[in-house]
């Protein structure tokens, strides 16, 4: 591992913007610094996602209520809750630019120092201070995101497995869910003050481990003559956020993430819809709060497909659930057709943001991964001002369309996914039919690299893919 000094040297970037660190050597050491990954994105990336649990402990001690008049609670709950998950989504562009510049080490110790800062208030508003409250799950929102992104690299230790890995990285964000779920078990023998000392102490451990452990360069196979794409020039941000494949990679998030939170946000409205009486809905809703922490089990599906087959066969995956999810909430009265698109929401996330990740990484330089992830997570936090105006058209536009009132927004959600399922050919396969971006063999002189560029045909039939270059030239840049 290369010194301390590196990540925090005084002109404020890595000494190359691509420089990479080479794979290590040990194969236990490589699993040893995957299982502390893991570690820490189940500690830290998505514990705000499990509000709900939280929110239950500080109802029962009262928080948010005036004396008795608890009305102006579920204002102040909501308001809690949109701080952490703005934090959460705002602070990828920042900590992207971290990333590149000043690498993983760099990237988890601000991260883990703010997540700390965040527990630490946490734990200080369990004496009442609304304003600690609201700074606090900000700041663990906006932590979150810094300490995940320093660990996205490590899919690299294991190349042939770096779809499975991404996929683990989304599970262990969802299965982080699960903290408050924690705090709230304990609730009846632990205080909650107790409860976030812990958590700070875990958070320590992520600062630590990162410390000592991360590198200040991402994790990459070494380049040689043959994958160093002959000494051609990298490409700037600003080429690789006009690709048309990156386009893509942000539509493809973007519209899918508004479809799950539309299902999320609006599920014990939708259902009521359907026909079901109240008892059933309460027992739909519960049910599905408990499907979504399982979104894991997906996982060895998608990542074998991500390691195994074109990636238009994964895209073709989560465009084909996310049609059948939508068309399964359109059909009143039927629990069978209910049950399946709980379960495909539960599940599409997790879809949804391995593949993404993984095709980012295969298409991006370790230079510019930081920004081009922080920039689509702007972008898919932009389409929730587009929530209330859907949510507004199922309960007062269409209101008197009864059990179908909500099936006008989910038709407009199978068009958009249906357009999605459009593009994935032309945009990441040549005119050939060859699909760009698949994984090279592996050699025994290097690493087969991750990433393969598009290159252009002598004969102008297309673009090409070369399997033995890492980085992007000229005849790709459209």
């Amino acid at each position: 591992t290369p010194p301390l000094s590196r990540a925090f040297s005084s002109d404020g970037a890595l000494a190359s913007a691509a420089a990479t660190t080479p794979l290590p050597a040990s194969t236990a050491y490589r699993v040893l610094l995957l299982a502390i990954a893991g570690s820490h994105v189940f500690l830290a990336a998505g514990v705000v996602f499990g509000w709900t649990s939280l929110a239950q402990i500080l109802a029962g001690q009262g928080v948010g209520c005036d004396g008795d008049d608890c009305s102006g609670q579920p204002g102040v709950f909501a308001f809690v809750f949109t701080l952490g998950t703005v934090g959460s989504y705002t602070s990828n562009l920042p900590f992207g630019y971290l990333l590149d510049t000043r690498g993983p080490r760099f990237t988890c110790v601000v991260g883990s120092l703010v997540q700390l800062s965040g527990a630490l208030c946490m734990y200080a508003a369990t004496g009442g201070s609304m304003q600690l409250l609201y700074v606090g799950f900000f700041l663990i929102g906006f932590g979150g995101p810094g300490i995940q992104m320093a660990t996205f690299h490590m899919a690299n230790l294991f190349p042939s497995m770096s779809g499975t890995l991404m996929a683990g990285s989304t599970s262990l964000f969802d299965a982080g869910t699960a903290i408050f779920a924690g705090f709230r078990a304990v609730s009846a023998t632990v205080d909650l003050s107790t409860c976030w000392l812990w958590y700070s102490a875990a958070v320590l451990f992520i600062l630590l481990s990162g410390l000592v452990l991360w590198p200040s360069a991402p994790f990459a196979e070494v380049e040689t003559a043959s994958t160093a794409g002959g000494g051609a020039a990298k490409a700037t941000l600003r080429e690789y956020v006009c690709k048309r494949q990156y386009v893509y990679l942000l539509l493809f998030a973007s519209i899918h993430i508004m479809r799950l939170n539309y299902v999320v946000g609006v599920f014990q409205q939708q259902v009521g819809s359907l026909g079901f009486d109240a008892a059933a809905v309460d027992d739909f809703v519960t049910i599905f709060g408990a499907l979504l922490p399982f979104g894991f089990v997906g996982m060895p599906l998608i990542g074998y497909l991500l390691d195994n087959t074109p990636p238009t066969v994964s895209f073709a995956l989560v465009n084909a659930a996310g049609v059948i999810n939508s068309v399964l909430f359109i059909v009143p009265n039927s629990r069978p057709c209910l049950l399946g698109a709980m379960c495909c929401v539960a599940i599409g996330r997790q879809f949804v943001y391995s593949t993404f990740f993984e095709m980012l990484q295969r298409f991006s330089s370790p230079s510019v991964f930081g920004m081009l992830a922080g920039i689509a997570n702007m972008c898919v936090a932009a389409t929730g001002v587009m929530q209330p105006s859907l949510v507004s058209m199922s309960t007062d536009t269409f209101a008197d369309w009864g059990l179908y009132s909500f099936a006008p927004v989910n038709l407009l959600m199978i068009g958009l996914v249906l357009f999605l399922s459009t593009q994935p050919l032309p945009c990441w396969q040549d005119k050939a039919g060859r699909a760009s971006f698949e994984r090279a063999p592996t050699t025994t002189a290097s690493v087969a690299p991750l990433k393969t560029a598009l290159l252009k045909d002598e004969h102008k039939e297309g673009t090409l893919l070369s399997p033995d270059s890492q980085t992007p030239r000229e005849g790709w840049m459209h």
